[in-house]
């Protein structure tokens, strides 16, 4: 009866949201002037709106910016946390029959600069927000220089432009995300984007059959993304994994590797339609994007099977949505994706182990100006593990967020 109740509601909800937004360096603007700084959140708009202030007798021009959200959360089956992981479904541990929560610690705080020069306009980024544990935590901290960047930032293997607008932090499972430090540059050309980069490696190792195998990274991960206007996007990254001979006395290497794609069609003047893909082996830490520790229990990169070799994980993910602009004030959005990944089923240690989810939501979004918005939206979350067992899951999560 609880599961009909809750499948009512989120009928009554509207579906549908708004356009999102892409990350794109903006021209330094006269003192005053407003200015969009920063990656896009995908929690609402306006996208970071603010005005700038020269420091006198320079050619800096600074931005302070960030929001305060407050996040309410009900609990019907499992707690989800402070941002919705529906893989915390697989820790029985976090079983309730009923549980409110209260958090702010998505709130963010982001810093600017833009410094003209004679050879152009040097940039940089810097942001922070109080998850996991209520600390400032980094986000982002990077420079840019005509098409340069160098830094932490958004990995160049994800979009924007197919993700939709979500109360809950990262948007739906299944959508490849992350901030590495990198080191990429961009050229544009009307409405055509490249972008490569070499960023970060790491991956994220299953314990299961690992005891004593320490991991290694001889080379940065490669990946190269194209996008067309707002319209279609497509990344691909290959990267290496191996084992660490002189520490462990284990000398094995496999490849990881994905492509990933995202499209927006708009349906009339008031609807859009989402869609996201991704495929590959070796993605959990894209797909899951949690500290390496964690994704090595849910959503490994790689594992070590029975002879002793180093294999990647094959990972598949897909997601499609609708938004709708009721008003100039009022939107709604309704999605489900889809994340599984192949775990070797002859090794028991597997067994209990992912393999796959499905999350779907729906919400209703008030925009009551240009800083304040608030919504409700429900979301639905569904795992089975390897061997057949499944869990579900289902929370409402009210917000309001006052942009600064």
């Amino acid at each position: 009866m609880k599961y009909n109740k809750v499948i009512t509601l989120a009928i009554m909800l509207p579906a549908g949201v708004s356009v999102a937004a892409t990350s794109q360096a903006y021209d330094v603007v006269p003192a005053g002037e407003p200015v969009v700084t920063g990656e896009p959140s995908r929690v609402g708009a306006p996208w970071n709106h603010r005005s700038t202030f020269n420091i006198p007798g320079t050619n800096t021009d600074v931005a302070f910016g960030g929001y305060i959200k407050l996040d309410a959360f009900y609990d019907f089956d499992y707690d989800q946390g402070d941002s919705t992981d529906p893989l915390a479904l697989l820790n029985p541990a976090n079983r309730t029959d009923g549980r409110t929560n209260f958090t702010a610690k998505e709130s963010r705080l982001n810093f600017r600069t833009q410094t003209r020069t004679d050879h152009g306009t040097v940039s940089t980024y810097l942001e922070g927000h109080f998850l996991p544990d209520g600390k400032f935590n980094l986000r982002h901290a990077y420079g840019e220089f005509g098409g340069f960047l160098a830094g932490q930032s958004w990995t160049n293997f994800m979009h924007f432009l197919g993700t939709p607008r979500s109360l809950k932090l990262g948007g739906p499972i299944g959508y490849a995300t992350g901030r590495p430090s990198q080191v990429r540059y961009t050229h544009r050309s009307g409405p055509n984007t490249f972008a490569v980069s070499l960023e970060e490696p790491s991956f994220a190792l299953s314990p299961i059959g690992s005891a004593g195998v320490d991991t290694e990274n001889r080379l940065p991960t490669l990946t190269a993304r194209y996008q067309f206007s707002q319209t279609f996007g497509i990344s691909a990254l290959v990267s290496e994994f191996s084992t660490n001979e002189a520490t462990s006395g284990v000398d094995e290497r496999t490849t990881g590797y994905g492509v990933a794609a995202q499209l927006t069609l708009p349906l009339g003047s008031a609807t859009t339609f989402k869609a996201n893909a991704t495929v590959g082996s070796g993605l959990g830490s894209y797909l899951s994007y949690v500290p390496d520790a964690v994704a090595g229990m849910r959503t490994p990169d790689a594992y070590v099977d029975a002879d002793g070799s180093l294999q990647s994980v094959d990972a598949q993910a897909y997601g499609i949505s609708l938004e709708h602009r009721w008003s100039a004030d009022w939107s709604s959005a309704i999605g489900a994706s889809r994340f599984s990944q192949d775990l070797p089923e002859e090794i028991a240690g597997f067994q209990a182990g992912l393999d796959r989810v499905q999350y779907s939501f729906v919400n209703l979004i008030w925009d009551i100006n240009d800083r304040l918005a608030t919504g409700i939206e429900y979301q639905h979350s569904d795992i089975e593990r390897v061997n057949g067992d499944s869990d579900d899951a289902h929370r409402i999560q009210a917000s309001v967020q006052f942009q600064f």
